[in-house]
């Protein structure tokens, strides 16, 4: 497998599907979603109209704000700009959809939804072009840049000469995946107070279910968390308990021992 192939099958890949190696001149499609309906990719897509600054204010803010991995950005033609998360874990589609819609609302307000799209949509299948590519009969190609230097293509979001693959996966690899507990950590910035996903089954989940309740003697007949809703997954949830220094040391050291299976060989 060639360095590029290989970088885009890191971050991109998913199980079952095998991206073609070598890369082709055409380019190829990465399907966002797995055959369980679970997203390993999203994608935000902003018409060439809109401009970079859009695209800017997303790349900025959800590593300042978010505390993120910065997401990949590439150049995609008649398409405009797509800003791709990378996922180290699948998602269940509401969630990412979630997760995109309040990208929107948030670093793009003032963009025309029309100018906006949110990928993998609603329902159905989701193929979306890699770069690089060249863009149909075109003399232009799509590409992978870096997004410090994203304002040299305000004007037209496609290189007019094919990239160099081995600098495209140099590029490439100075990129991660977004790990479960920086996606919950996320939702909850994005959506305080949301309500959380239901719990995937298994022993964690069965620790969730059971951290007891403050006794009336203690003086109230419920207790409350400071972390906020949105989670992934049990483990991402467990995780946001643990370092939440607003939970009392009983249910944190609760979390950290539900948690211990994860992280000892």
């Amino acid at each position: 497998m060639n360095s590029l192939t290989a970088q885009l099958q890191r971050l991109f890949g998913r199980p079952g599907q095998d991206l073609p190696d070598p890369w082709p001149e055409g380019g190829g499609l990465v399907e966002l979603t797995g055959p369980d309906d679970r997203v390993w990719t999203l994608v935000l897509e902003v018409a060439p109209g809109a401009g970079w600054p859009p695209v800017a204010e997303v790349w900025q803010g959800v590593q300042s704000e978010l505390e993120l991995p910065a997401p990949v950005v590439s150049l995609a033609g008649g398409a405009g700009f797509r800003v791709w998360f990378a996922l180290a874990d699948p998602l269940p589609r509401a969630l990412a959809r979630r997760f995109l819609e309040a990208l929107r609302r948030r670093y793009l307000p003032d963009v025309a939804e029309s100018r906006v799209k949110l990928l993998p949509e609603s329902v159905g299948p989701c193929r979306v072009p890699l770069a690089p590519a060249r863009e149909g009969q075109l003399e232009r190609w799509t590409a992978f840049i870096d997004p410090t230097m994203g304002s040299m293509f305000g004007d037209g979001a496609w290189l007019e000469m094919a990239p160099n693959p081995d600098k495209q996966a140099d590029l490439l690899a100075g990129f991660r995946t977004l790990q479960p507990a920086e996606f919950a950590r996320a939702m909850q910035l994005l959506e305080p107070g949301g309500a959380m996903v239901s719990a995937l089954a298994g022993p964690v989940a069965t620790v969730m279910m059971s951290v007891p309740a403050v006794s009336q003697s203690e003086g109230s007949t419920h207790f409350t968390l400071g972390v906020g809703g949105g989670f992934a997954d049990p483990k991402s949830f467990l995780l946001a308990v643990m370092n939440d220094p607003s939970a009392s040391a009983e249910y944190r050291i609760d979390a950290a021992k539900a948690l211990l299976p994860y992280f000892t060989a």
